[in-house]
């Protein structure tokens, strides 16, 4: 081999490590590498979305994100990151059911060197001292904005307040949890009846008292608005009273907060049912003129798969129903002489007893509905989202192009004459 030859090998083998390197190589940060959430209740959630910057000279592609817990969900995850460049994802962290110090981690894989990125969640994760024997009670001072002399005046108000609630509950002085209220690093991102009951069920107390006066335009009276939130009931129990003389808004207050503790399951019931109405009328507004989404599970008595795609081109009728429910009899009675009667209507029975299938085998013996029956499983109980609003029964009805044009909860006579109105309307395609 001449010099030649040797001089152009080297010049070639040169040209391709210049090359290589002109390439360049991503180069991944993560902020914050370590996260620390502070305090928290056990299984409360704390959603954080981490920034992904590539400071290096190439394309930076991020091929999977593995979390290293049960307590870490993985949200949105961008594909790549350009040099120079940031993108985030989205981490949703629980924190474990019992107290203590927790470091948790998720990893990040990217073509960059090293390949694997560790972050860390950081959690102090605070005991629970709220328990069924407790009856303490706080009455954080109201908010008097638009008041005359509103600081003076929500002090007067509190200690009138306060000196009306009956002796056998014990009262807690509200600084405490006032300043845990606003240091929270969730106060102004979930609402405030959530955060107040994460920390009366830490700090030991049963019921706080929130709300606020507000002068009305005749100024001449004021609204009053409470909030009593109860450690042990997921709702708060609130009420808003307009027209109150000024005079009179300690007592009115009084009086309320103590009706509410002395008639409190009738107030929770009541918190109840309004919670239902609202969740499902938002559900329903969601459905009505939109898509039917498909629910597909196991028939209860044949055990093969049924689906509502099963149905396309003809009216349906979708039932949710559950054991205990004495009008789903009802409705299931009429339901299968609806169908018996027009052939071409279709209809599907849900229950709702989830992972019951042999109880609801055995329920269905005496009144063997004509039409498919499933059941959901832990595994697809959230195909029912879109629909299910929590109470049965509750009857939706499809339209032959599998759009939803009805979703009633309750029964009646006078809901099943308007289902069978809607449904003599239809035809099969």
């Amino acid at each position: 081999m001449n010099v030649t030859s040797i001089t152009k090998k080297i010049i070639i083998l040169i040209s391709v490590v210049l090359t290589l390197s002109c390439a360049g190589e991503p180069q991944i940060s993560v902020e914050p590498s370590t996260y620390q959430t502070g305090d928290m209740a056990p299984k409360e959630k704390r959603t954080k979305w981490f920034h992904i910057s590539n400071s290096g000279n190439s394309e930076l592609i991020i091929e999977n994100v593995r979390s290293l817990c049960d307590c870490i969900v993985i949200g949105q995850i961008p594909e790549s990151v350009a040099p120079g460049q940031t993108d985030s994802i989205e981490v949703t962290y629980t924190a474990l059911d019992s107290s203590g110090h927790d470091e948790s981690s998720f990893v990040i894989r990217t073509n960059s060197d090293p390949k694997n990125t560790k972050v860390t969640i950081v959690a102090e994760i605070l005991p629970l001292k709220l328990s069924l024997e407790d009856s303490t009670i706080t009455v954080i001072p109201f908010q008097t904005g638009g008041m005359p002399n509103p600081e003076e005046y929500s002090i007067q108000l509190y200690e009138k307040i306060i000196a009306g609630i009956p002796e056998n509950y014990p009262k807690v002085n509200p600084n405490e949890l006032a300043a845990k209220l606003q240091s929270d690093p969730n106060y102004t991102v979930e609402p405030l009846q959530d955060i107040t009951r994460k920390w009366i069920n830490l700090l030991g107390i049963r019921f706080a008292i929130l709300g606020d006066v507000r002068p009305e335009q005749t100024g001449k009276s004021v609204t009053v608005s409470i909030m009593m939130v109860d450690g042990l009931f997921h709702l708060p129990v609130a009420q808003r009273i307009s027209g109150v003389a000024i005079d009179d808004v300690s007592n009115v207050i009084a009086d309320s907060v103590n009706s509410i503790l002395a008639n409190l399951a009738a107030y929770e019931k009541q918190a109840l049912f309004q919670d239902f109405q609202r969740k499902w009328a938002e559900q329903r507004q969601k459905l009505i003129k939109n898509p039917a989404p498909e629910i597909k599970m196991e028939n209860v008595r044949t055990g093969k798969l049924v689906s509502t795609k099963d149905f396309e081109g003809q009216p349906l009728v979708i039932q949710f129903f559950s054991e205990d429910c004495d009008h789903c009899e009802e409705e299931m009675t009429w339901l299968s002489e609806l169908v018996t009667k027009n052939p071409h209507i279709g209809a599907i029975g849900v229950s709702v007893d989830v992972g019951e299938i042999d109880s609801v085998r055995s329920y269905l013996l005496d009144k063997n509905p004509p039409y498919p029956v499933i059941i959901p499983d832990e595994e697809n109980e959230t195909q029912l989202d879109p629909y299910y609003g929590g109470a049965t029964p509750q009857t939706v009805i499809v339209n032959p192009d599998g759009i939803v044009v009805e979703s009633l909860v309750g029964f009646s006579q006078g809901s099943l004459k308007r289902f069978e109105n809607i449904l003599s309307q239809m035809s099969v395609k």
